[in-house]
């Protein structure tokens, strides 16, 4: 596709959005539509313009850009000779075109990443809530990551055998702890990983502990 066909997609996202439920939905479908006819580097650039676009404060259709963004944040790139976790997580990863965090985009953007049927059900969970973060790597690496779940399967599947998969043969960690319903910016679920977006977990390290099949022990203070 074209530069000029990428420009001419990017200008529908900030046009005005729906004012009614009915409206946003098909707002939020058509950015999803727009993100799904583009090829990798294109998607790469949408992403990271809509979001450098937010940052700026700019008169955005976040509806249009929250259904574009949900696949982003729910898809994986190649990238070279591998795949580079989201497109979210590969712009943010950028040299020297970052200007923001997935902090931040876990913050600004997690809300309107939630269908009403993931914002119900994040309501309807009951608080305090045990959650997990599973992968390879050492403790503060993994400790920072904003996605979390609350089913330990999940995790471990991330620990033990989705690295495995792509060759990497890292340490598996698993770490959970107590999370408020304050602490979580969504809920995720339509891959039917029971995901929530931890903004703030890389404050919450000494909460944490490092869990697997046996006892748990203490994380690192």
């Amino acid at each position: 596709m074209s530069s000029e066909f990428l420009a001419e997609q990017a200008k529908k996202f900030s046009r005005l959005h729906s004012l009614d439920d009915e409206g946003r939905a098909r707002d939020r479908k058509e950015g999803a539509a727009i993100f799904l006819r583009l090829d990798d580097r294109e998607r790469l650039e949408l992403v990271a313009s809509m979001i450098e676009a937010g940052a700026c404060d700019l008169s955005l259709n976040r509806p249009m850009i929250s259904g574009a963004l949900r696949h982003a944040w729910d898809s994986e790139p190649y990238i070279g000779a591998g795949r580079r976790g989201s497109y979210v997580s590969a712009v943010a990863r950028c040299p020297g075109g970052e200007v923001w965090t997935m902090q931040d985009f876990a913050e600004d953007w997690g809300p309107d990443l939630m269908t009403p049927d993931e914002n119900d059900q994040l309501n309807a969970m009951e608080f305090p809530l045990t959650v997990y973060r599973g992968g390879v790597g050492d403790f503060e690496e993994l400790a920072d990551g904003v996605s979390w779940t609350a089913n330990y399967e999940i995790a471990s599947f991330y620990a033990n055998t989705w690295p495995k998969s792509w060759g990497n043969m890292g340490q598996p960690l698993i770490l959970s702890m107590t999370i408020e319903l304050e602490d979580v910016a969504a809920f995720l679920n339509d891959r039917k990983e029971e995901e929530l977006l931890i903004p703030e977990a890389r404050f919450m390290h000494k909460s944490m502990r490092i869990v697997g099949h046996e006892q748990a022990s203490a994380a690192p203070a």
